[in-house]
């Protein structure tokens, strides 16, 4: 079939007259849409859903009905015979159309009645929109292209987010999941995973759902809170949201040029963040605040983030997010006013708080604008003396690195304290002699020695008792290595932060540390160093100097984000800058970057104080109850306890954290 057949076929012309006749369809049921929301605006939000949904289906039936009338000759009137008229050039329909034409033609028709102007109108128009058909289709395949193309791309995204980055829960969460599917009644399994990728939870499949969770989300909200946020998610599932989705991404694609389209499908998915919110609200009991603050802190990590979700993917924080948690406060303030005249107040004071925490978050640029000759104090904590040994020339090389880290720290009048890792040095019995005068360098130099473990064990993974047993050991070695040649250790540093997996060990531990004289160390500073460190020394290994002036460039640019980072917590918290500590490794980054590092905090108007000075500032006294697998800072730790939203920490280099995976990968 050449173009021209193809252009005057009767699949066009039905296609054509189906697009047109749509217009004023879907403006219809977009209308009606509209009343009834209007007549069902006190109705539960399922009544209005389902309202939404049902609109949405006849606006995308009602045109293909339309085609299939058309297409089935079931349309006879003058448009059959243009149609037919332009297919077989019979000079019968050419003098039909000649005889329109006049009939239109002012000239001709000059001084006759309305009704005949009436009928020429309408033969011309019959004429004359053939004409334009073909054109009209042939821009709606160019847009459907383009639509289909855009819902292709979620569609290919929401396969990386269910096969790139995702890893099992812990078991508490596992257990926490089953619990929610039961009460929800969920007949079908789903499953909950965590992922690197993501950056809000989504809930994504029909035939094997899937929850998909953020891995910071697990730190960075309360569990009370991210509990209902994944309630949430199995309320999309049980209710089969995703299928309306499908429904909504299908009609969008095929009838993108009607605004009355965008507009339905907006009030689905308005519509249904209230019924699922209404479904949350039913199954926690007195939970409206604690869910209202946790929508309010997923929203903040979107905002930071600036992440878009795959259109097929349903989300916590979609939908009017305001409007959901003014709806969520109403509903407790309507049920509590018999019993308190204050909840109303108290519920739009909380709005207003959640609007201002939401929106109204500072740019890197205002975290920076201090005032000239502020006093910032910064204390640095290095997790392991003597250095690490990552390099072929290991220990020779942890000896320059040491005395490369020393000669800086004296230059820029840094009291850094390093914690000992007696496994480092000895074997339990006798000293490793070039590593033991590693660590003797530290000591000579007038450096404060600070207590690690004799192996660097987390306390969630180890028995209490054989963690105190490991500290024992390092204490022993410690002792022996200081001898009379410098203070004995006064400060203890939780390996990789970790204080443990339940209350009861983590008191176990500070027990042992408080009777011994130790006291822990509040690192407000944490961060990701250490990737980039092992990314450093891998180049440096392979003698690649490219890469290793790349890495100390991102080195310091993350580092640079990570004071914003913190320096808001700080602002936040206690609206004041508070004496920060540090902590980093004794790598060889560290040592080649330290004039750079040193004088970037400088800069930023800090003076570097020690551990001691830095933990007399009154805000360590904060409390704080965190135990958990991961290990992270006190500021972390401070907002939890207080159930304060955690920012979105500054995220790694791809290409360092793909070379850290990858010595993960070759070490399993």
């Amino acid at each position: 079939m050449n173009f021209e057949a193809l252009v005057a076929s009767d699949a066009v012309a039905a296609l054509g007259w189906t697009l047109l006749h749509s217009l004023w369809q879907i403006t219809l049921v977009s209308a009606g849409l509209l009343f009834a929301l209007r007549l069902l605006k006190s109705s539960s939000a399922n009544v209005r859903y389902s309202v939404c949904v049902v609109a949405l289906v006849i606006a995308f039936v009602l045109p293909v009905i339309t085609f299939i009338q058309i297409s089935s000759g079931s349309r006879v009137d003058t448009v059959t015979d243009s149609i037919v008229a332009k297919a077989t050039g019979r000079e019968v329909a050419r003098g039909i159309l000649r005889n329109d034409w006049q009939v239109f033609d002012p000239a001709a028709t000059e001084g006759s009645d309305d009704g005949s102007n009436f009928v020429g109108l309408r033969s011309y128009l019959d004429t004359q929109i053939p004409n334009l058909l073909p054109i009209a289709v042939g821009l709606w395949m160019i847009g459907v292209a383009f639509f289909a193309m855009r819902l292709g791309g979620g569609i290919w995204h929401l396969r990386l987010y269910k096969t790139r980055d995702i890893e099992q829960v812990d078991t508490h969460w596992e257990q926490t999941f089953s619990s929610l599917c039961e009460k929800l009644e969920l007949t079908n399994k789903v499953r909950l995973l965590s992922s690197s990728l993501v950056r809000t939870p989504i809930a994504i499949g029909i035939i094997r759902p899937l929850v998909i969770i953020p891995a910071g989300l697990f730190l960075q909200i309360h569990p009370s809170e991210l509990e209902t946020i994944i309630a949430h998610e199995l309320v999309h599932i049980r209710r089969y949201d995703t299928l309306v989705n499908i429904i909504q991404s299908l009609t969008e694609t095929l009838l993108f040029y009607h605004p009355g389209i965008w507009w339905i499908s907006r009030q689905v998915g308005r519509e249904r963040e209230f019924a699922a919110d209404a479904d949350v609200l039913r199954l926690f009991n007195d939970s409206h605040v604690t869910y209202a603050r946790a929508l309010a802190n997923l929203e903040e990590i979107r905002l930071k983030t600036d992440k878009q979700l795959p259109r097929l993917a349903t989300a916590a924080n979609g939908g009017n997010l305001m409007q959901r948690i003014e709806k969520i406060l109403k509903i407790e303030t309507e049920a509590g006013r018999a019993t308190s005249a204050w909840t109303a107040t108290f519920a739009l004071l909380l709005t207003s708080a959640v609007l201002l925490a939401v929106f109204s978050f500072s740019s890197s640029g205002i975290v920076n604008a201090q005032r000239k000759g502020e006093n910032r104090k910064l204390a640095i904590g290095f997790v392991s003396i003597p250095p690490l040994d990552r390099t072929a020339n290991a220990p020779k090389d942890s000896e320059a690195t040491a005395r490369l880290l020393i000669d800086a720290l004296k230059r820029h009048k840094v009291p850094a304290i390093g914690f000992l890792q007696g496994g480092m040095v000895s074997d339990g019995e006798k000293f490793f002699p070039v590593r033991r005068e590693i660590a003797r360098m530290w000591i000579d130099a007038g450096f404060e020695v600070g207590l690690g473990g004799f192996k660097h064990l987390s306390l969630y993974y180890t028995p209490v008792d054989d963690y105190i047993e490991n500290l024992e050991k390092n204490e022993t070695v410690a002792k022996k290595l200081l001898g009379d040649m410098g203070f004995p250790p006064r400060y203890f540093s939780y390996p990789y932060l970790n204080t443990g997996k339940t209350a009861e060990d983590k008191a176990k531990v500070e027990a042992w540390l408080s009777n011994r004289g130790y006291t822990s160390v509040k690192y407000t500073m944490d961060n990701n160093e250490w990737m980039y460190s092992y990314a450093y020394d891998m180049a440096r290994n392979d003698n690649d100097v490219n890469t290793m002036k790349e890495i100390r460039t991102a080195y310091l640019t993350y580092m640079s984000k990570m004071f914003d980072h913190y320096e808001a917590y700080t602002r936040d918290m206690f609206g004041r800058d508070i004496a920060q500590t540090m902590v980093l490794t004794p790598s060889r980054l560290v040592t080649d970057t330290a004039d750079d590092f040193f004088a970037m905090a400088s800069k930023r108007g800090y003076s570097f104080i020690t551990v001691d000075e830095a933990q007399g500032d009154r805000a360590y006294k904060t409390k704080e109850s965190f135990t958990g697998e991961a290990g992270i800072s006190w500021f972390e730790r401070w907002s939890m306890a207080q159930g304060k939203p955690l920012r979105v920490e500054p995220g790694v280099d791809f290409e360092v954290e793909r070379i850290w995976e990858a010595r993960n990968k070759s070490t399993k």
